[in-house]
């Protein structure tokens, strides 16, 4: 077992509720600017948003919502969105959010899953399925610099008072869901305490600072988001900088612009930038500490292509939903290829399939116990299933190294069996993707009737580059033993990717077959 701190209460050092936190950084700070909407250049100071804040509890207390309540919040990223986001958690009710881009069919599910006290909607998404949910209170948004909506009501409050209630901080705080491609994901209930040990984690590991300036562009329906940028900027009483499409001119005037410390970034972003690099890009990053890169792995090839082109810092981690930041690297001092150390109050594990305990480099399921984790999660039956207090497993397969970092493998569903050896597909991939003019490769298992499944690889060439099937299989035969070759090798114009970005090899196997049985007709 590797430990960074063991936690036998599963409790954060120095707890401070949400409310506290808004009011240090108002007292500490109160012209310094909290909140920046990066397309329309809209900011306000910790001492507006703790007003703002103020105005929200005076309006849930007004409706009568208590500890535990669940307030729905459904937007897009901006500042209102985040006013509520803080405002909701320093009052002490539960802020749930859920990824307004999927169909009707599941938002209905998930707002009757969640059974909100209260739900608060954006403007610009009147046409969900709100109106079809019966019996429960409901409010616009509207904007809070022309007053509409529920803004224009918030504004009517007084500046002086701060409703909170009497919170334990094992409460709930949080109610999201998974980024699972299924149709019901997960429901995960996060705590007071919880989510402020993961904002130890990043607070410490990133070395933040109240100058810092926090990029972040990925939606705030994801924990992720909560828990690498939102929860560590109010407890640093740093700047986040919130930006709500991405793309790669945004991004350039975004920088160029506002001058970022840290970006938060994810894979497909990072591989977006070497497919058509920035012009004078390393100019354009003189302002960043470091990048951020997680959610799904990022090769080691991409990783150094990356830093030599631009000449910044990326640093990899590794979290989940339920299980909070298990790893990270630290700037300044990471190991390219890995994910890391055991994070603050993490305890990692690596076990094989009977959870027999493994040795440093061997490679087996990654398990973790850590005062980050989620408290339940809540499915579709509307059941709870505990977790803290006992092992995560993560469905991730890795091993850690002599250094004590930590290194996926692959997912332990994906593993492909051929002919009774063990396959990882993501090890297939990191291979084919030294080959010079691979931008991006995926590998999954389809069946075969002598040796149960056989390797596909799907590779997209790198813009200028003229690869071939044989430059492929050439280097897989050079570097790869022989049961671990691809026996279908395909150039392909692109790869799917999950509404996250991430690499969908279950699509893509489908995508496969389906092909196969239009060939065979």
């Amino acid at each position: 077992m590797v430990s960074s701190q063991v936690h036998g209460d599963l409790l954060p050092d120095n707890y401070i509720s949400v409310f506290q936190q808004l009011k240090r950084n108002a007292s500490r700070a109160p012209t310094s600017p909290a909140l920046v909407s990066l397309e329309i250049d809209d900011s306000i100071t910790w001492k507006e948003l703790l007003d703002w804040c103020s105005f929200v509890s005076q309006f849930l207390q007004e409706l009568e919502i208590k500890a535990n309540d669940k307030v729905l919040v459904l937007g897009e990223n901006s500042i209102e969105n985040l006013i509520l986001y803080y405002g909701i958690q320093a009052f002490g009710a539960t802020y749930c959010t859920i990824n307004t881009d999927i169909n009707k069919n599941h938002i209905i599910e998930m707002i009757d899953r969640i059974k909100p006290e209260l739900i608060l909607f954006d403007q610009g998404l009147e046409t969900l399925p709100i109106e079809e949910i019966k019996n429960t209170r409901r409010f616009s948004f509207g904007d809070r610099k022309s007053c509409t909506g529920l803004f224009a009501k918030l504004s009517c409050f007084d500046h002086n008072t701060f409703y909170y209630l009497k919170n334990n901080q094992t409460d709930n705080c949080i109610l999201c869901f998974t980024s699972g491609t299924s149709a019901q994901p997960k429901g995960v209930i996060h705590s007071f305490c919880n989510y402020q040990a993961i904002a130890q984690h990043q607070l410490e590991r990133w070395s933040l600072k109240r100058k810092d300036r926090i990029l972040e562009f990925r939606s705030m329906s994801w924990a992720s988001a909560h828990m690498i940028s939102l929860n560590p900027t109010l407890l640093a009483g740093a700047t986040l900088l919130l930006g709500k499409k991405f793309s790669r001119s945004h991004l350039v005037s975004w920088i160029e612009k506002y001058k970022p410390s840290i970006i938060v970034s994810v894979p497909t972003v990072v591989n977006m930038l070497l497919e058509r690099p920035i012009e004078n890009g390393k100019k354009t990053f003189e302002s960043v500490r470091f990048i951020s890169c997680s959610t799904a792995p990022l090769m080691a090839d991409a990783h150094r292509r990356f830093e030599n082109t631009y000449d910044a810092e990326l640093v990899q981690l590794y979290g989940m939903s339920e299980g909070g930041i298990i790893a990270a690297n630290t700037p300044g001092k990471r190991e390219i290829g890995s994910v890391g150390t055991p994070g603050k109050y993490q305890d990692i594990s690596i076990r094989d399939s009977n959870r027999k305990l493994l040795g440093t480099g061997e490679i087996g399921e990654i398990e973790t116990l850590s005062a980050q984790h989620a408290k339940a999660y809540l499915y579709a039956d509307g059941n709870l299933e505990l977790l803290r207090g006992k092992p995560l497993k993560t469905g991730d397969l890795g091993y850690i190294d002599g250094k004590g970092f930590l290194r996926i493998t692959g997912r332990a569903k994906d593993v492909v069996i051929r002919g009774g050896v063990n396959i990882s597909p993501l090890e297939i991939d990191s291979l084919i993707s030294q080959l010079p003019g691979v931008m991006q490769v995926v590998t999954f298992g389809v069946p075969d009737p002598v040796y149960g499944e056989e390797l596909v690889s799907w590779v997209v060439s790198a813009p200028g580059h003229r690869l071939t099937i044989q430059d492929l299989k050439g280097f897989c035969a050079e570097k790869l033993p022989e049961q671990k070759r691809p026996k279908y090798i395909q150039l392909v114009q692109d790869i799917p990717k999950n509404k996250r970005g991430k690499i969908d090899r279950e699509k893509a196997k489908l995508d496969w077959q389906t092909s196969q049985k239009k060939g065979n007709a």
